[in-house]
């Protein structure tokens, strides 16, 4: 007993010991006042430390529980108009003093972490890098978290009715498909969608328990695998921290619309387990024209807890539920016969008509589990495994006018994706990070068909289940050189995979005789530099990579059912899709870095892709039988250049304004009169987001876009045809009042105005709402 106790008594001293170590600051305003409220971050560079809290009543804050080590601490107060940045080192059992003083936000000084999945400052990345963070999505009181990203440079939003309709992101020319969403760094994708990417779920991100959404534009293979051709959405979540606090969050009105939120966030034991939560429900009783109606609830969480100042597991939840009436897609009428179709509703095409019996019921769920062990005050390793389940259930029934079915039938589709990663990282010197990791992932494909028919002999059951494994490896080192002006990463990935051999029910086809190999490998490398000139606040920057996107399993073993019987649209050879992209730049700063005026140019080659070919696949020539379907094809070219300026002057005004021109072509046309140029794509688009403080209480966000002609692909009698269609010229404004009802009780009211031009715009021939508004409050305490 006593050799026990004495075994426990070292434990515990030597536990309390590695316990010392903390941060006692306090953070001040440019006249030397204490900042009540203000919100302190605190990072490490690798990452395993990300912790949040709040000054007091007195201004000062703490950070306890820390190993030795360097940290970087960024302050901004409760309005988002002025913040805080120091680099600090804590020794083992080090009890640290820092004075924070606030002064007008530096850009250049905001901390991200996708462009190098590491800890960074915008002035230490080299690559075209964009956020939005925390304070805006609270001050534009949006509800999508994908809305939010409108005024990014390059970066094209698109949905298709209310919301809650289908929605597609674009950026710089390319397809959705070419952009990777991440949740935390891991991937947000539907291995059973037509090309295994989120779209089908990018309407479903709501604004409930976000930190703040980054945005990597150019490739990003090298480091997030699949899908990175065009850039990265990463959505970061609340870690949370702090004195327990909470929100409750409600508003309703136009479309019929109804939102409610809470969010509990906060830490306990001496800041040894961190937690934030939110739960949020949207329901759109009417949508657009009174036929859209929306069904959305959410919930995302995160949970972290300090085992010691060395070891920490986290885990991370997001999950979402919808269902969503469709309607049938717009339909041609009357047209010339040669050249791009004007597009003018009721005249030369239908607008989506309602289909009373269509709807679509869709989920997913997304939980991260982490380990992190600090080796040294140099090196760390980490152990994560994250896991995706997503299902999609389309519904259709004879009421509708386009093509019906003669009766209700089923469309599912569920997919599975598990990752395990891990990581090491280590500061070889003082300006060289290394990283180099493992990352290994299952996915699973599941296609399930069924019909109402009465007649049991014909009733349709087939189904079709395919998965995959992948083994990944990627290295990463990022350079520091000259006194920090001079900046080079480098990263390369290495990814294999294996089929597993597919099953086949009912009428699904089965690819008799034919050989199922696995995809090729993918091997990708992305090198970055940037000089940085102290004298004049420039920094010149340029980013060079090659990407990919694995071919899905639906397009390798995808079926659609017409006419009463299956047939096959996959291809089991298909080959990855493979692109390189160039970009260059630079960053002014002018104004103490407090504004940012920033030029890309970017040059992306589709070298190789995988298309839909109804033109030349057909049941004599092709192996499988098809009347059309998915094959490898040639890409194209996307490239232009991307403008922006960044404007904080003061406490009450910030403004950002963009303007991208953007030429995408196709290598072949997939129109009749062979038109070229890229479907839904701006060639010019100007975007400018104004938030301006109107009293101490009171503020005010207005957003503006403004999109030139688009093309948009539309069959009719004589093939598939370029329907022109006029850009946006919307603004969203949304206004807030504070009301503080005690020390630490507070409430707002707000208001937001969509489309307050009262556009009549068609999104691909989809209605979108015409003027509309809500009001809400929100309640924190």
């Amino acid at each position: 007993m006593l050799i026990k106790l004495s075994v426990f008594s070292l434990f515990a001293l030597h536990t309390g010991a590695l316990w010392a170590a903390s941060i006692h600051g306090k953070i001040t305003d440019p006249r030397s006042q204490m900042v009540v409220g203000a919100r302190i971050d605190l990072f490490e560079r690798d990452l395993l430390t990300h912790r949040t809290t709040f000054s007091n009543n007195n201004g000062e804050f703490d950070f306890e529980a820390l190993a030795a080590g360097e940290y970087r601490l960024s302050g901004v107060s409760k309005d988002g108009s002025l913040s805080a940045d120091s680099k600090v080192t804590v020794g083992a059992d080090q009890k640290l003093a820092v004075d924070l003083g606030l002064t007008l936000q530096a850009i250049a000084q905001r901390i991200l972490v996708t462009g190098a999945s590491n800890a960074e400052s915008v002035d230490e990345t080299a690559k075209a890098l964009d956020v939005v963070d925390h304070t805006l999505l609270d001050k534009r009181a949006d509800y999508s978290l994908i809305n939010a990203l409108r005024h990014v440079p390059g970066m094209r939003v698109q949905q298709l009715g209310g919301p809650g309709a289908f929605t597609r992101i674009q950026m710089r020319g390319l397809r959705t498909a070419d952009t990777s969403v991440l949740i935390d760094g891991f991937r947000l994708r539907d291995t059973a969608a037509p090309q295994g990417d989120a779209s089908a779920f990018m309407a479903d991100l709501l604004v409930m328990n976000t930190d703040r959404v980054e945005v990597l534009r150019g490739s990003g293979s090298s480091l997030y695998g699949t899908h990175a051709n065009a850039g990265v959405v990463n959505i970061v979540t609340d870690h949370g921290g702090g004195a327990p606090h909470a929100e409750l969050d409600a508003e309703g009105g136009g479309l019929g619309l109804f939102r409610g939120t809470a969010k509990l966030s906060g830490d306990s034991l001496q800041q040894r387990f961190g937690y934030s939560g939110a739960v949020t429900h949207l329901n759109v009783s009417n949508g657009v024209n009174g036929t859209n109606p929306v069904h959305n609830s959410s919930a995302q969480g995160f949970a972290e807890f300090r085992i010691r100042p060395r070891s920490t597991i986290s885990g991370r939840f997001f999950g979402n539920e919808q269902m969503i009436a469709l309607a049938d897609s717009p339909y041609s009428l009357t047209v010339p016969a040669t050249g791009d179709i004007p597009a003018i509703a009721g005249v030369t095409f239908a607008p989506a008509p309602v289909n009373s019996d269509s709807h679509r019921d869709s989920s997913f769920y997304s939980t991260l589990v982490s380990w992190t062990e600090k080796l040294s005050p140099n090196t760390s390793f980490r152990v994560n495994y994250n896991g995706l389940r997503t299902s999609r259930d389309n519904r259709d029934g004879p009421a509708g006018i386009r093509f019906p079915p003669a009766f209700n039938n089923s469309n599912r589709y569920d997919g599975a994706l598990d990752t395990v990663q891990a990581r090491f990282d280590a500061a070889l010197t003082p300006r060289n990070q290394f990283s180099a990791g493992y990352e290994f992932e299952n996915e699973k494909f599941d296609n399930l068909a069924t019909d109402a028919n009465p007649d049991p002999a014909r009733r349709l059951r087939a189904r079709t289940i395919v998965s995959e494994r992948t083994n990944a490896v990627y290295v990463q080192d990022q350079i520091r050189l000259i006194k920090d002006r001079l900046l080079f990463s480098v990263s390369a990935r290495m990814q294999g995979f294996t089929l597993n051999r597919p099953m086949f029910e009912g009428g699904a086809p089965r690819y008799q005789g034919v050989a199922f190999d696995s995809p090729r490998k993918a091997l990708t490398a992305d090198g970055s530099l940037a000089w940085f000139v102290r004298g004049t606040s420039t920094k010149l920057r340029s980013h060079v990579g090659n990407s990919y996107r694995a071919p899905s399993l639906y397009e390798r073993f995808g079926t659609s059912f017409f006419g009463g019987s299956f047939s096959p649209l996959g291809d089991p050879r298909l080959r990855p899709d493979r692109v390189i992209s160039f970009d260059g730049g630079f960053d002014q700063y002018f104004a103490n870095q407090r504004i940012r005026v920033s030029g890309t140019a970017f040059y992306t080659r589709l070298q190789e892709i995988i298309g839909y070919d109804s033109l030349t696949v057909r049941p004599a020539t092709d192996p499988f039988g098809r009347f059309g379907g998915y094959k490898n094809t040639g890409g194209g070219l996307a490239r232009g250049f991307e403008g922006s300026s960044e404007w904080n002057l003061s406490r009450t005004t910030r403004v950002l304004a963009s303007y991208t021109y953007t030429n995408s072509t196709e290598r072949f046309s997939p129109y009749v009169g062979g038109s070229l140029r890229s479907p839904r794509i701006f060639r010019n688009m100007f975007t400018a987001l104004l938030t301006q403080r109107l009293t101490k209480r009171a503020d005010f966000t207005f957003d503006f876009i403004a999109g030139g002609k688009s093309i948009m692909p539309i069959f009719t009698n004589t093939g598939t045809r370029p329907f022109l269609f006029d850009g946006p010229r919307t603004g969203n404004a949304t206004l807030n009042y504070n009301v503080p009802v005690s020390e630490r009780v507070s409430l707002r009211f707000y208001t937001r105005i969509e489309n307050v031009f009262n556009q009549t715009y068609y999104a691909d021939g989809f209605p979108t709402p015409k003027a509309w508004a809500v009001g809400g409050f929100k309640l924190m305490f």
